[in-house]
């Protein structure tokens, strides 16, 4: 026991096998991620085990959580390349940046291990895993939240764990997750709790299968609608995003073998250099890129009473619908990124945002469904697809996610698709995902309503551009999921439960200190 816990070389390699469990090395080798996570999980388990203050498990869990973190987020890194600053500058702020993100996400872990550590020991395998899912939640909204790469994303491309998603949602999933995996830990308890947690363990994973092969083998010929859908990925590196010369590029793409039967054509978020609400430039990009019958999705920066004197004016990151009568349907995206579209606390954080422009985008007020004559899409702009609980609308039959991921480096862009997964089933909705420049060459995906991703007809051309052109049919929708009835509710209540049933308030200080009066008496000694 005590090689596993004061070996620090031990120690290193576990964290890094953290690192591991997220896209994309788990869509690659997805059974090795999960054998992964659970070596991460056990371990953490008997670092808290072994540690004499809940100061020490908080040390231990930071440590852990920074090294498996900086591995999965590196791509934050990336967006600091293209501020035309001080090289030397941005390689000391780049990954002085990701340290520090690492540890402001890796807090919601060292709580966890504090409470688990207060925790009578029987009770410790059952809190760890509860706190470790409360956690998740509260780091899906606080400061405006980011739910990105939770635990139970290991399971993105094992569909049939992935169904469970349609009941309990991710953070049920992450303490399904917790719990199950974590069961190597159970060697180290006596035999009436490790016979009770077993019994447990093994009947959760029973149910969480045979329940995901039923709803795959009932849904998997499900069938498609007859509404043809060209995704574009054109694949322009971001200095060049603003280039008027995309609009050629974009053109040739479109026009590839098959274009006029095209029902809808959808490009990346900012695929547009032109405010479409602005000057008739609509029909420009119309022209270039629609046929008679067609609709086209195209993501621009829409500016509202621009005025090039003043500061008096708002911009928006935005998603329009437009076809031969002009733009039918705009959504002003609602969920910005803090410091890539806004910086928070401006007065006192001195840099600009990462993307052009020193004006803030403004936050959009409301998302309406967008209506096509053969389908009712629920619009979403790049970072929105991350966060659970959308509200859908019942009328709606497909959710449109546009993204420009040349901003990620390629972990991000592979987790930023993967989570894509997690939407689909919990809404039973299939997704339309247009990036640019996505991961590995994928391109457009469609996700259907069971999480799996769809091979769509690649077209190639002699038009001499890289951009990755593909065809779909949409798949039809589910009917509404519990989830996306209850969201988390059921979840919160399960853990207000849980809490009340295993722990013991009085015991709950984060780090307890002596009071004044024991350091005196200890001085006088």
């Amino acid at each position: 026991m005590q090689i596993l816990t004061n070996n620090k070389f031990i120690f290193f390699i576990i964290g890094l096998l953290g690192g591991f469990v997220y896209p994309p090395f788990d869509v690659y080798y997805p059974w090795l991620s999960v054998l992964f996570l659970s070596i991460y999980l056990t371990y953490m388990l008997i670092q808290i085990d072994s540690s004499t203050s809940g100061k020490q498990a908080f040390k231990r869990m930071f440590w852990l959580s920074e090294i498996s973190y900086i591995i999965s987020f590196n791509w934050i890194m990336k967006p600091f390349f293209f501020i035309p600053e001080n090289v030397i500058l941005l390689l000391i702020l780049a990954p002085l940046s990701l340290f520090i993100f690492s540890a402001f996400l890796g807090l919601f872990i060292e709580f966890s291990g504090v409470i688990t550590y207060k925790a009578e020991h029987s009770k410790r395998y059952f809190v760890f895993a509860l706190s470790i899912a409360f956690f998740e939640w509260i780091r899906s909204w606080i400061f405006t939240g980011f739910p990105w790469n939770q635990f139970s994303l290991v399971w993105s491309d094992i569909p049939v764990v992935l169904q469970s998603l349609s009941i309990i949602g991710p953070f049920g999933l992450t303490f399904l997750t917790v719990y199950i995996l974590s069961a190597p830990y159970l060697i180290f308890y006596k035999k009436e709790f490790k016979n009770r947690y077993g019994i447990s363990i093994i009947s959760l994973t029973i149910v969480t299968l045979l329940f995901g092969w039923w709803r795959i083998y009932t849904h998997k010929n499900l069938g498609f609608t007859d509404l043809k859908v060209r995704l574009i990925d054109a694949r322009i590196p971001q200095p060049y995003m603003s280039s008027k010369k995309n609009i050629e590029k974009y053109q040739k793409l479109a026009h590839r073998n098959g274009w006029k039967e095209i029902d809808l054509f959808v490009l990346s978020e900012s695929s547009s250099p032109y405010d479409l609400s602005n000057n008739g430039y609509y029909e420009t990009i119309y022209a270039n890129i629609n046929n008679e019958k067609s609709s086209l999705i195209v993501g621009f920066n829409r500016y509202d009473n621009f005025n090039e004197v003043t500061d008096d004016y708002n911009v928006y990151n935005t998603m329009a619908l437009v076809d031969k009568n002009g733009i039918n349907y705009m959504y002003d995206k609602q969920h910005l990124v803090p410091f890539g579209e806004y910086i928070p606390l401006k007065k006192y954080i001195p840099f600009k945002k990462f993307t052009d422009g020193l004006k803030d985008f403004s936050s959009g007020e409301h998302r309406k469904i967008m209506s096509l004559s053969k389908i009712k899409l629920l619009p979403l702009i790049c970072y929105e697809i991350v966060f659970t609980g959308l509200s859908v609308p019942y009328e709606a039959d497909a959710i449109v996610n546009i993204s420009n991921d040349a901003w990620f480096g390629e972990f991000g862009k592979a987790q930023h698709l993967e989570i894509a997964k997690f939407r689909a089933v919990e809404e039973g909705l299939p997704i339309i995902r247009v990036p640019n420049y996505s991961a590995g060459n994928i391109g457009g995906s469609v996700i259907s309503a069971i999480g799996e991703t769809l091979d769509g007809k690649i077209i190639d051309g002699k038009d001499g551009f890289k951009g990755i052109v593909k065809d779909f049919l949409i798949p039809v929708r589910l009917e509404r999921p519990i989830y996306s009835r209850t969201g988390n509710v059921p979840f919160l209540v399960f853990c207000i439960l849980g809490f009340i049933a295993t722990i013991n308030l009085k015991k709950y200080s984060i780090f307890k200190k002596k009071s004044k009066k024991t350091k005196k008496a200890s001085l006088k000694r």
